[in-house]
């Protein structure tokens, strides 16, 4: 998952629990929060489906200590394992919780517990490396709110099951709660506090509790409830929402099938997260305030609700919901906007910039991201695979797949044997090689393009050029798409081939004189890009697995300590991996490792200029102009990206605050923006004025063409064919508030 502190660029879905679901348990929870003393009491009557032995064993928080209120049955508490048959529940929570044995007479299939207790685990910050890093917590009951979840164990927890669920909660005043499925309204008896009822009749992998001091606002269209629970009441931001979650559960009803719920929620949480769990999500008070979000993350988060939260994730053989739901979110919206292209780029260029051959993995080991590493190929590599099925089976059968996947698993567990059957069916053919080269084996292919060759051919022309895969192992077998520029044509010619083997020879006849052969000109392929297709970019330097700093030592006091205190934060987050010098002690910069200049008088700024000398970048005494945008040290701070003149394939970024009131947020912010080569900001917050990339310059997947009969040409860039999106804007899903629904505060 992305870092939840501060600027979030891409929300992620929690899919907590890594179990394989099977029977189904009832659970009745009565529960009362006691959130100024952490407190929780719970009355839990369990219904076991027929059939089940009357011997099982379940889970629950240390913290709670469960008394039998049933005569038809007897609790044993178990010893602690301490040997590698751990429990997954317990591995996966990070918590020891407790193990009990429960004895049901015969014939008897329900029993119930009471328990209370104390939950309050901190939260706490998690990621591997400096350019990611987010917070979470195991479950916590404050005054701030309440945040339960399968990890929580704060229910009693049986191993492969599914769950279904009534949830009363008894709340403090003016507090509201959110859940999965229904709400329900429900009158407290007297003397009793206020509480709510929430109602999950479909299987779910675990139950939600989330409380606080919530203003709820809903609206109804064609049957789903859409809701907003904020901190502080604010009816614009909210109708805002709940307009926007009609939009996209319509679109996604036309797309894939019918919304597997009742409502969906949208809750304010009181710290920065972006958590997508069945029918609501978990957003922090910043993030809700993006105005992007509505049209970019916020489609994700709504999307879950087909791949993940209600089609579940066998994770023991790979999670393929995150990739999928991006591709159907944030890609095709980016491809609705004629941005697909480079959406896929940056895809790419994440996997490039962050994977190394030697911590690569395959899809089978995704569970979820906890770093950028992680993310490159659990969410790029599986987005790549459902691009380059589409395009492969045309995209009526894609979505004739998605839907018949999407029927035949709603809430049952699925991997990707079971994406393969479900598209296999629909194009009539078995996909093996596909799925296994793309799922279970490691890494990704990278092509050569040599020798091309133009020769007359009477009337037309023989283009012929060598396509090799350069990467470690077999070959792959992939449908490579081509373009070719011709001489006096204005669109270019178009084809795909499909390359089998280590070395292919490329034959074309053209109607006219090539130019220029270019090679997946559209990034449609999953493979490793050349350093020259992708600009420097921030996410080369963070990704880099050694990083120096070099401090300016001519900086005010102030702002050098401030730029040390975040070359020391950085080295914390990646222990052993970010050096720090000031420019006085360094003599020259190394060329086996990436470079951030601190400061806008670095002695080595000169290299950085040498380094950009090909883009649009200006140095202006102390300003400098970056795409025709000046920016100055007394009100700005910024980020640039460049290659290293004398080692090209390590980045060279330059980072300079206007004060030290400044860089911290400058810290916080800059992960998020991976895909740029520049940025520039203003204030503490910082605000972002400017962001941009480089062009690509010399691209080894773009060569000239000889003429074999030495005629000369010059090399004028054709278009390509317009590409049409998966779902046109137009065509399922218009901008707009529901005619229909109405809102209740």
């Amino acid at each position: 998952m992305q870092k939840q502190q501060g600027f979030i660029a891409g929300l992620v879905c929690i899919l907590w629990l890594p179990w394989v679901a099977a029977a189904q348990v009832h659970h009745a929870l009565d529960v009362s929060l006691q959130p100024d003393t952490a407190g929780i009491e719970v009355r839990d009557t369990v219904t076991l489906p027929v059939g089940h032995p009357s011997s099982l064993t379940f889970s629950l928080h240390p913290a709670l200590k469960p008394q039998l209120q049933s005569d038809n049955a007897q609790l044993v508490e178990l010893p602690q394992r301490t040997d590698s048959s751990t429990p997954a529940l317990s591995q996966s929570t990070g918590i020891s919780p407790r193990r009990y044995r429960l004895d049901l007479a015969h014939g008897e299939n329900s029993f119930t517990l009471h328990y209370t207790g104390n939950i309050a685990h901190a939260l706490q910050s998690q990621g591997e490396e400096y350019a990611r890093s987010f917070q979470e917590t195991q479950g916590i009951i404050s005054p701030q709110g309440v945040f339960l979840s399968g990890t929580s164990v704060w229910y009693p927890h049986i191993d492969d099951t599914l769950v279904t669920f009534d949830l009363e909660v008894h709340l403090p005043a003016a507090w509201k709660s959110m859940s999965q499925g229904e709400y329900l309204d429900m009158q407290p008896a007297s003397g009793s506090t206020p509480g709510e009822h929430w109602r999950a009749t479909t299987p779910q992998e675990e139950i939600y509790l989330i409380a606080g001091p919530f203003s709820a606002y809903s609206s109804v269209d064609k049957g789903v409830t859409a809701m907003v629970l904020l901190r502080e009441p604010d009816a614009a931001l909210a109708r805002k929402y709940l307009d926007t979650t009609h939009q996209y559960i319509a679109f996604y009803d036309a797309l894939i099938g019918p919304y597997p719920f009742k409502k969906f929620a949208m809750v304010e949480n009181f710290w920065e997260t972006g958590y997508g769990m069945p029918s609501f999500t978990l957003l922090g008070s910043r993030v809700i305030r993006f105005p992007f979000i509505l049209s970019s993350s916020y489609p994700h988060e709504i999307l879950h609700n087909w791949w993940g939260n209600s089609v579940y994730v066998d994770y023991d053989s790979g999670n393929w919901a995150e990739g999928l739901t991006s591709y159907l979110a944030d890609h095709l919206i980016k491809e609705q906007r004629g941005g697909g292209s480079e959406y896929r780029r940056n895809t790419l260029q994440k996997y490039t910039d962050y994977v190394s051959r030697q911590d690569d993995f395959p899809l089978t080991a995704f569970r979820s991201r906890h770093s950028a590493r992680t993310e490159a190929v659990g969410y790029g590599k599986t987005l790549m695979l459902f691009h380059m099925l589409r395009r492969q089976l045309g995209d009526a059968a894609f979505e004739q797949g998605l839907q018949a996947f999407y029927q035949q698993y709603r809430f049952k567990v699925a991997g990707f044997t079971d994406v393969q059957s479900s598209f296999a069916a629909v194009a009539g053919e078995p996909l093996d090689d596909f799925f296994h080269q793309w799922v279970q084996r490691t890494g990704a292919p990278q092509f050569s393009i040599s020798k091309a060759r133009a020769e007359p051919e009477g009337d037309n022309y023989r283009l012929t050029a060598v396509i090799e895969q350069t990467q470690a192992g077999p070959a792959y077998s992939v449908r490579l798409p081509v373009a070719v520029h011709m001489d006096g044509v204005d669109k270019a010619y178009q084809t795909q081939v499909t390359i089998r083997h280590r070395q292919q020879t490329l034959a074309l006849t053209l109607p006219a004189r090539p130019v220029q052969l270019e090679v997946d000109p559209e990034f449609d392929v999953f493979r490793r890009l050349y350093r020259n297709e992708i600009p420097p970019a921030v996410s080369q330097a963070m990704g880099s697995e050694q990083v120096l700093v070099v401090l300016a030592d001519r900086a005010p006091a102030d702002l050098k300590q401030a730029y040390r205190a975040l070359a020391n934060r950085w080295q914390q987050e990646k222990p052993g991996h970010v050096k720090i010098v000031s420019d006085t002690e360094a003599q020259t910069l190394p060329d086996d490792r990436a470079v951030w200049l601190f400061g806008w008088h670095n002695r080595f700024r000169p290299q950085l200029n040498t380094a950009l000398k090909a883009y649009d970048f200006v140095q202006i005494g102390d300003k400098v102009r970056i795409a025709g945008t000046t920016l100055t040290p007394q009100t700005h701070s910024l980020a640039v990206l460049g290659r290293q003149p004398n080692a090209p394939d390590q980045a060279l970024g330059w980072l300079a605050a206007g004060s030290a009131a400044d860089l911290p947020g400058l810290g916080s912010k800059l992960p998020h923006y991976g895909r740029y080569r520049y940025l520039g900001f203003t204030g503490e917050e910082p605000n972002n004025v400017l962001k941009g990339q480089w062009p690509v310059v010399n691209s080894p997947m773009s060569v000239r063409v000889v003429q074999g009969d030495g005629a000369p040409v010059t090399f004028s860039p054709a278009s390509l064919a317009p590409r049409q999106a998966l779902v046109s804007p137009g065509k399922r899903f218009s901008v707009g508030p529901s005619a229909s629904s109405t809102l209740t505060p």
